[in-house]
This record gives structure tokens, sequence and C-alpha cells, in this order.
């Protein structure tokens, strides 16, 4: 099953989505097209700690804006926690270099 096929099952179904510039959105999803372009229903702005920012209803948002899709919060914890290590170790290996 190919990704596009896997999230048109999730139509009808809440999403959590992040855009490339940190906006994130949850609401129910109502399309979705070859270009992962997608429509929502009673969408919500919200905060990384998932706080409402402002009550949207139906949006479009464009595929090639999206950063990911998330059908399953934990996911969404699981990724934001993998990118915080990743970053972690680079951090600390430019302070070890500062010192020579």
């Amino acid at each position: 099953m190919q990704p596009l096929d896997y999230l048109k099952n999730y139509t009808g179904k809440n999403v959590f989505v992040k855009l490339k510039d940190g906006t994130e959105y949850s609401g129910k999803l109502r399309l979705t097209d070859n270009a992962m372009n997608l429509v929502m229903d009673e969408t919500k702005m919200v905060t990384e700690l998932n706080k409402l920012v402002a009550q949207l209803g139906t949006v479009f948002i464009r595929g090639s804006n999206l950063l990911f899709i998330s059908i399953e919060p934990e996911k969404v914890t699981f990724f934001e926690q993998n990118q915080q290590q990743q970053t972690q170790p680079q951090e600390e290996s430019k302070d070890l270099n500062d010192d020579e």
C-alpha cells in the first residue's frame, strides 16, 4: 500500500498536520489528492503544546507546504523527541570543539 492510499483510508478521521513554517493544525481529513493537497474540516490551529490558537473550520492545505501528517497523536510525540535527540549531539560536539 502506498502512503497516499494509506492516507485516503483516513478520510473522515482526525489528523494532525505540521507545515514547513512550523504552523500546526488538527482537524478532520475530508479530501486528499495525488499532490498531497488536503482539505480538512473542523480545523483548529494549535501550538506545540496542543493549545488552541484559532478555530478555522474548513481549510485547504497545499501539499508542498506539508512537513508531516500524523494520524496517531503518539507518533507526533515520537517524531519531536527524535528531532530533539538528533540536534543535541551536534550542539554538544560544537561545545567540545570550541575548547580546543
